[in-house]
Formats: structure tokens, sequence, C-alpha cells
């Protein structure tokens, strides 16, 4: 379902009317989701239930706007929230990157809109809205992943250490 989403995201960018989306759908990002009638014609169609479902759709709608529909199939943003990091040789990715690791529901709108401030290109929204929707999962499973995705081992990386110990 994510992914007939932001299809219909794609489908919007492609269309006459994406610069006044685009518009609206950035300026709903000063508000707590789903909260912005003038959005409303974009997303709700698109969102069955309210709650965090209807939140989580409104908020990639507006960070897919933010990035103007940078799309990017199987780039997550732990991915590049990595690569801005050694781009930037700073440590201030990696503390905010924790502290998104860390929001809560009131956080999180606010915490993802800076870390998808920071980084170049695209992004796979699609996958962004499906880890979303399990975010407050118990087990925290989706954090855990883009942890390994953020820090996790390059196969690069692990070839050039078995290298090195052979010479």
């Amino acid at each position: 379902m994510s992914k007939v989403f932001v299809d219909h995201l794609e489908r919007l960018k492609g269309s006459r009317a994406w610069t006044a989306a685009r518009a609206a759908l950035r300026r709903s990002l000063a508000f707590p989701p789903g909260e912005y009638p003038p959005v409303f014609p974009y997303v709700e169609g698109f969102v069955a239930e309210g709650g965090w479902e209807r939140e989580a759709h409104y908020l990639v709608a507006a960070l897919y706007a933010l990035k103007d529909g940078a799309y990017q199939e199987g780039r997550t943003l732990a991915q590049a929230l990595r690569q801005a990091e050694q781009a930037r040789d700073s440590k201030s990715v990696e503390k905010r990157f924790l502290a998104l690791l860390d929001a809560d529901r009131d956080q999180l709108p606010f915490r993802l809109r800076q870390a998808v401030g920071l980084v170049e290109g695209g992004l796979d929204f699609a996958k962004l809205l499906e880890d979303l929707l399990r975010w407050f999962d118990g087990r925290r499973r989706v954090q855990a992943r883009w942890a390994r995705e953020y820090y996790g081992v390059r196969e690069e990386e692990t070839q050039e250490e078995i290298e090195e110990v052979k010479a």
C-alpha cells in the first residue's frame, strides 16, 4: 500500500498541480501531521484509518515535497544519513540520527524533518512510510534495522580488513 501512495505522489509531481501541492505539503510541516486542511486532497484518499497511520501518510507526503519529490528506490534514510555524516566528516549527523531513533510520537515529525533536510539526493519514501507505520512496535525493530543500516559494516570494508590480515 505504501508503494501505491508514493506512486500517487510521483504522478502528482509530474502534473501541473505539483507546484501548488508541493507548496501546501511543505507548509504542512509547520503543523501536526494531518492537521493542515489544504493538503487533505493529496493524502486523505489513501488513509483508511485515523491515528498514526493517517499521520504517517501526511508526514511522508510533506517530506516528499520537502525533497522536491526526489525518489530513489532502495535508499533508506539511515543509509542517506550515514552518507551525509561521511561527506561532512561530522558527528553532529550521528547525534541527530540517535535522537531520531529515540523519538516519541510528538518528537518524530520534527526530528524526521531535520534528518531529511541533512541528506542529499533522493530517498525511498515507500520504505520510509512502511517503517513509520511500524515505528511504535514494542520491540523497536525498525529502529534496530536503521541502526544496522547506519552503523553496519559495509562489504568493501570487510574485504579490506581480510586483506590486511593476510598481509
